[in-house]
């Protein structure tokens, strides 16, 4: 067995490894794995700690990934080492499929894919009363949230406002003072309307596609959470959808998705619900890039433009859809 570096190797709470195997017995095992650990980066671990994003992923895969019908990638070793923060993943390298260039941003086709599929993935979790049962699975109101999504908010509008505010603009920098304001509120609010089991981390990065995009695979649960399956489309529009594409593209993918959710056989959520909790997480969804930018390190010159695209595409969408007017 050898080790190889892959990809960047480290992203913001995970480092990533190939390891190509031999074996004694011909197709005795797979050949290509992935090795996952923390993050080598002491900052970012603590986060990750204090948000259980580590023992999220370990859980998902362990008791949820089976019951969940899409295609996610297939995990082959999982443990963690909950009172040390350790842990280790063995996953499937995808090697017939190509994960998606969030910092080149999506095609239409690529989030008409993806739309239905995370409408799959939320309508096979909808009010589910187990959810609630696992202490592990938090909501966006949860005590560690509570704590420490604030503090990383009203932070990191100091950065923006010196470093980012002709990126982004003075309309978007006044909102994000005012949410940074108030965003106790903000998380009590997206916490009320927790309806399913979400990915969390709803970005290209974090799936595959085939060539045409017609096929499409999820990796990385660790920010898998309960919460409205709106948070999901808002973090890939805002994440992963240029301006350009959400301006003349973004209200009918919206409704994509929606009739994608009621065709799965969610029949209690009105596009008019759907469309309050879109606005409501887009506000809430501006605290990820922001962060990211202020507290993070982002890594190589391919982070630091990615951050720069989430910046600009995460904070339009809540402005051109004037979200303020609901805080």
């Amino acid at each position: 067995m050898r080790r190889e570096a892959l990809g960047g190797g480290t992203g913001v709470f995970g480092t990533l490894a190939r390891l190509v195997v031999d074996y004694t017995e011909p197709l005795a095992g797979p050949k290509y794995m992935v090795l996952k650990m923390p993050t080598s980066a002491p900052e970012n671990k603590a986060v990750g700690l204090a948000l259980g994003l580590y023992l999220r992923e370990a859980q998902f895969f362990a008791t949820m990934a089976d019951q969940t019908p899409v295609d996610t990638v297939k995990c082959f070793y999982n443990d963690m080492d909950v009172e040390n923060g350790e842990f280790i993943l063995l996953i499937d390298e995808i090697r017939n499929m190509t994960v998606g260039d969030q910092t080149g941003g999506a095609t239409v086709a690529q989030l008409e894919t993806a739309l239905v599929e995370f409408a799959k993935f939320h309508a096979a979790w909808w009010k589910n009363p187990d959810l609630q049962k696992l202490d592990w699975l938090p909501t966006n109101d949860s005590p560690a949230n509570m704590v420490v999504v604030p503090e990383i908010m009203r932070n990191a509008m100091t950065v923006i406002e010196k470093d980012w505010a002709d990126v982004i603009g003075p309309e978007a920098v006044a909102l994000g003072n005012e949410l940074a304001a108030q965003f106790e509120s903000i998380l009590t609010r997206v916490g009320e309307v927790a309806h399913t089991l979400c990915h969390g981390d709803a970005r290209l990065e974090n799936v595959f596609f085939n060539d045409d995009a017609s096929r499409m695979k999820f990796i990385d649960f660790q920010l898998v959470i309960r919460a409205t399956p709106a948070q999901d489309i808002a973090y890939l529009m805002g994440s992963s959808a240029d301006t350009k594409t959400w301006d003349e593209h973004g209200l009918r993918l919206l409704h994509h998705y929606h009739d994608a959710l009621v065709a799965a056989g969610v029949s209690d959520y009105t596009w008019d619900q759907f469309w309050y909790e879109f606005r409501l997480q887009a506000l809430w969804g501006v605290v990820a890039p922001a962060s990211m930018v202020a507290s993070f390190d982002v890594g190589d010159e391919n982070g630091k433009l990615l951050s720069r695209r989430w910046m600009e595409r995460g904070w339009h969408i809540p402005v051109a859809i004037n979200a303020r007017e609901i805080l």
